[in-house]
């Protein structure tokens, strides 16, 4: 069925669907909430303070202590992520974001030199 434009207002619309049987809903898909600003927040907290507490641990704290701090950074990098992807839908993006904590994860933990990162970056962009 063929209507034409569309030169009304939402009642004069929502009539026509009605009047030849049809629902309105079974045509429009209804959009998705965003996602809420505290939802992205609180992750970037906690990954930034367990980052921190990484950095001030010595090498004389125990292993328990640096491997829990290992698993809360990935763990609130992870959520980053995924927040990310959700609320940009943009992979760029999202890619950016992991490779970004990554390194920084691994520049407070003494894993990876500030050298190493730039020339790790480097390598990322493309030839």
């Amino acid at each position: 069925m063929k209507v034409g434009p569309v030169d009304g207002s939402v009642q004069e619309v929502r009539d026509l669907f009605e009047n030849n049987g049809l629902k309105l809903e079974d045509y429009l898909e209804k959009p998705l909430l965003p996602l809420k600003t505290k939802f992205l927040v609180i992750p970037i907290v906690v990954f930034l303070l367990s980052l921190f507490i990484l950095c001030l641990l010595t090498a004389g704290s125990p292993e328990w202590q640096s491997r829990f701090l290992y698993i809360v950074s990935f763990g609130s990098g992870t959520w980053i992520c995924t927040c990310t992807q959700l609320r940009f839908k943009n992979g760029i993006a999202t890619f950016c974001v992991a490779m970004g904590l990554v390194l920084t994860f691994l520049l407070a933990a003494g894993l990876m030199s500030p050298r190493e990162a730039a020339e790790a970056v480097k390598s990322l962009k493309g030839k």
